[in-house]
């Protein structure tokens, strides 16, 4: 008979201690829920930042083919820019346009082009793989800014900024 009041105290025992494990295991399987999303968010976040970045990237390369605003008669400080920058950005001219096919649905792409100080300086002295007979040519200085929001619609938000110089006429 004393083994069978062994046997019926241990009962609970056993419930108790599975009980515990199964919280365990739920706890453990709720955290790694949560990193696994927090995870995922951050790489869409991560591509959605590297794809504004190409954005902007791409309006500056097809500002530099299209050679507008790059025009050495326009006075130091005179700047170009497309219909859609930012709201800050003072432009002396409006008259820059990007291809359709670069021009995003739903978020706002923009360029501007800005002639900067000095207005004529000289060459920078380049490598021995670069250089020529002459180097006094005189350049006119360029910035070419290319700017991408879809912050609206968490797509993401860059500005690349590219200097450019153009060499003038002796």
């Amino acid at each position: 008979m004393s083994g069978r009041r062994a046997v019926g105290c241990q009962c609970g025992a056993v419930l108790l201690m599975a009980l515990l494990v199964l919280l365990m295991l739920a706890l453990l399987g709720t955290t790694v829920a949560r990193t696994s999303l927090l995870q995922m968010q951050m790489a869409g976040n991560d591509e959605h930042r590297s794809s504004a970045r190409q954005q902007a990237m791409a309006a500056v390369d097809s500002a530099l083919a299209a050679g507008k605003g790059l025009d050495l008669s326009l006075p130091v400080g005179y700047r170009a820019c497309s219909a859609q920058v930012p709201e800050q950005l003072v432009c002396d001219a409006t008259d820059l346009e990007l291809p359709g096919g670069l021009q995003p649905e739903s978020a706002r792409l923009g360029v501007s082009v800005e002639r900067v100080a000095p207005a004529a300086a000289r060459m920078p002295r380049l490598g021995e793989a670069g250089a020529s007979s002459t180097v006094f040519y005189r350049v006119a200085k360029y910035e070419v800014r290319g700017f991408y929001d879809g912050a609206d619609l968490d797509l993401g938000r860059a500005e690349v900024t590219q200097g450019v110089l153009v060499r003038m006429a002796q």
